[in-house]
Parts: C-alpha cells; structure tokens; sequence
C-alpha cells in the first residue's frame, strides 16, 4: 500500500379514578400554599419529588458518552483520530465524517466498523447518599458503502450509523430511586446516502441525506403510597416507549490549496424528531387491574454541526491533523411532555436551556510500512449541560479524550483497531432546579472499535 493513498386505554378526563385520587390529594393543600407554587417549578422539596416521580425527570434523552446525547466518534480509524479526522480520512467512513474524500477512495469498499462502549456513572448526594448506574457495556454498529462511479470525477456512498444515544440504568436500591429514571435509552439509527463531485483540481463537494430512526424508552419508579397520600402502598412504576423519524442533510467540502497541506469544511443541518408512544403505569391505586395505558408524545431537537479541519502532510507517511467543531445544542431548550390526563406532578414540559458547544483536538497518523499504519489523537469536549438544568438522566461533564489506534491493508482487505480512555471532569452540582439532583458525578468511559473492510 502507498503512503496514504485514501431510529387502548384513555380515561375519561373527569372520571379516571387515578385522576380523582390526584385531584383529592390537591385539594388538601392550601390556598397560601398554590399561591406560593409556580405552575411549572415547584419550590418545595416534596412538590419536586412529586414531579420527578411522574414523568418530568425521566423523560430527558439518555446519556451519551460525548457531548450531550451525542455518541462517540463513529468508525475505528475515526475513533483512533478523534482529534483530527475530517481531513484525510481516506476509507469508506468518510460517507459520515465528510462526504467529500469518498474521491480520496481508490475503489469501492464496504466496512464494519462497531463500537464497544462501557459507560458508567456514581452519584453522590450532599448527605453522602450515592447511587450507581448498572449495565455498562453498549455495542454501536456501523456499516459504510463508498466509491467512485465516473473516474476521479463523481463518487457515491451509504452509511448506517448511531450519531446518537446510549442509555443508562441506575440500580434500584439508589439515592436516585425515586427521584430519576431507573432506565433511559434512546437510540438512533441514521442511514446517509452521500456524493462527492470533483470541482476542480484539489477541490472536492461532497452532499449527504440524513434519515433517522429513533427510539426513546424511559421507566421510573413511582412510590404510590407518597404520590396518592394512601400510606402503605406498593411501589409501581411507569414506562413510556415511543418512536420517531426526523430528515436532515449534510455537506463537506475538501481544498488541497498547497502541495501537502488541505483544508475541511464539514456542515451537519439541524433534525427535529417528534415522537409517539404510549405511557404505561403499573400499581396504580383504584385503577382496575392496577394499570394506567395513556398515547404519550415528545420532541427532540438535535443540534447542527459545524467542523473546520487543517492538515499537513509532514512526510511521505506523517501526516497530522488539527480540527475544531462547533455543536448547535442550544437548539435543546425544552423538553415537551405530552399525556392527555392532566397530572399536578406533571409539568407540560421541562426546561433544558442547553448551551452551544465547542471542541478541539489533533491527530496524528505514520504510515509503518507494509500496510501497517499507526494513529494517535487527542480531543477536548465541552459540556452543553448547565448546572441548573442537570439531571442523572444526563450525567454530563467536560472530557479529555485521548484514543490510539492500528491498522493493517492487504490487497482487497482492510483490518482496523482503536482503544480510546475518556476522562471526564467530575461534575459537583451546587444549585438546579431540582435540589435533588445537587451532589457529585463522576462518569468513566472506555471505547473500542474494530473494523473490516473489503475493497472491490
């Protein structure tokens, strides 16, 4: 090999015994008491616990082991150079990391390129209550189709990918238990039929299509006896499961404006996901057969991705690679929660007020010889979680990722490693507007992918 060649029941709203049982327990508190209650932030401890009881505080997206919700670096060799890969990336995942370099592939390849992730998170509260999420390992496949179709001229590619997701499963006998999710999951699946057109000599275009499947699955422990006044009740709990599909495009333009040093630019457009389900709650006191089956709808906005990226070619087998990426989370600032009983612990929507996002990092890639060749990165993440609007569903901080990685290319056949260690800040929450998410996170991440690739 050359150096660097290249996703039923609805109760009668006046009549529903749960609805009655709420609308009781509301009657008892006094009128100095609703005076004192904002319609959408309770002030007391107890109103708060209410609330995240219901579905306010499990109804956010789950964690992610990058920024916010989003996954971490797609592909091996994009993993291996976390830092700096929208440059020279040079096989079939530049379909999602930028669409332009499908020119810089030779032939047509297909590749396989999971993710393995283990993620896990401990709380704990200021009174030295801690909590622990269970059932660390995720798996994120990736699949990539890419090639040229007119010469050096016009290239085309497929990717099936994860750009978003994870989930996270708090143990049930937690400081959380009954203030956050016990388990969250969203999951996503994106395919991205892409272009690339050679422009002029050193300059190629690359336009994608983003169409996303998403599923969001959320479950909650509810103590009854609390939330109906009724002492002695069981434990129930509530699930809502919903789905959803949202478009969105992409872009990526390359220019090797020197011998040696190239330039990138790589644009993600904005999607909105509205998503439809169904609610479920278990032991619901005085609802026959003890369940409550209810349509439950949400929104996502997730954000648009703006990338810029420097390379240079130092030798005939070094190259490195600096980038820096702008993520439009901002876009994040509600969470609607929609049921058709009203609930008094149920807001209509929680507040988020994310805030847009940077990251830097750089790369650097030696061709060994042989079709072996080494990588070696480094990345900042900045967190678009504020403190005030933190929650466990989220558990967020700013990163240092370093990653490594291997490769080897033998005739039609390539093989791919990389490892990548993520150390988080820990996160000490002081004020939010839950006070029982106040208290210390601290979040560990591993990464590590392998991929296959055939050339043809």
């Amino acid at each position: 090999m050359e150096p660097f060649p290249h996703r039923r029941l609805r109760p009668n709203h006046d009549s529903s015994p749960v609805t009655r049982v709420f609308a009781e327990s509301s009657e008892k508190r006094t009128r100095a008491e609703r005076a004192r209650r904002p319609s959408t932030i309770p002030l007391r401890p107890a109103e708060w616990l209410l609330t995240s009881l219901a579905v306010s505080a499990l109804c956010a997206p789950s964690t992610a082991t990058a920024e916010g919700f989003r996954s971490p670096t797609t592909g091996t060799a994009g993993l291996g150079t976390t830092g700096g890969r929208i440059v020279f990336v040079d096989d079939a995942s530049a379909v999602f990391h930028n669409p332009a370099n499908l020119l810089d592939l030779p032939r047509w390849e297909v590749a396989a390129e999971p993710t393995i992730v283990h993620h896990s998170v401990r709380y704990e509260s200021p009174a030295g209550g801690t909590a622990e999420t269970t059932d660390p390992w995720k798996l994120l496949p990736h699949l990539f189709l890419g090639g040229p179709v007119l010469d050096d001229r016009v290239a085309l590619g497929l990717g099936v990918s994860v750009p978003f997701g994870l989930s996270i499963d708090w143990e049930p006998d937690g400081a959380l238990r009954y203030v956050a999710p016990r388990y969250v999951q969203l999951k996503t699946i994106n395919a991205n039929p892409s272009a690339s057109f050679r422009l002029l000599d050193g300059l190629n275009l690359g336009v994608g299509l983003d169409v996303m499947y998403s599923e969001l699955t959320l479950s909650q422990y509810t103590p009854w006896a609390l939330v109906a006044g009724v002492p002695g009740l069981p434990d129930g709990e509530i699930r809502a499961q919903s789905t959803g599909v949202g478009v969105s495009g992409n872009v990526g333009l390359t220019w090797e404006f020197l011998e040696r040093h190239r330039l990138a630019v790589t644009y993600r457009a904005p999607m909105d996901i509205d998503y439809t389900g169904d609610l479920r709650a278990w032991g619901v006191p005085n609802m026959p057969g003890g369940e409550l089956l209810l349509p439950f709808e949400s929104e996502i906005a997730y954000p648009g991705m703006l990338a810029f990226g420097y390379g240079l070619r130092l030798t005939d087998r070094l190259r490195v690679e600096a980038n820096a990426e702008w993520m439009q989370f901002s876009r994040f600032e509600t969470l609607p929660l929609k049921v058709p009983v009203a609930l008094p612990t149920v807001p209509s929507e929680v507040r988020q007020d994310w805030n847009d996002t940077f990251t830097a990092g750089f790369s650097a890639t030696y061709d060994l010889g042989g079709g072996w060749r080494l990588r070696a990165s480094y990345q900042y993440f900045e967190s678009p979680v504020p403190d005030e609007t933190y929650s466990p569903t989220i558990p967020d901080a700013n990163q240092h990722a370093v990653a490594a990685g291997v490769g080897y290319r033998k005739g039609r056949h390539r093989l791919d490693l990389a490892y990548s260690r993520v150390f988080y800040e820990d996160r000490v929450i002081e004020q939010n507007q839950n006070p029982f998410y106040i208290g210390r996170y601290e979040i560990d991440v591993h990464l590590i992918s392998a991929a296959y690739g055939l050339s043809f």
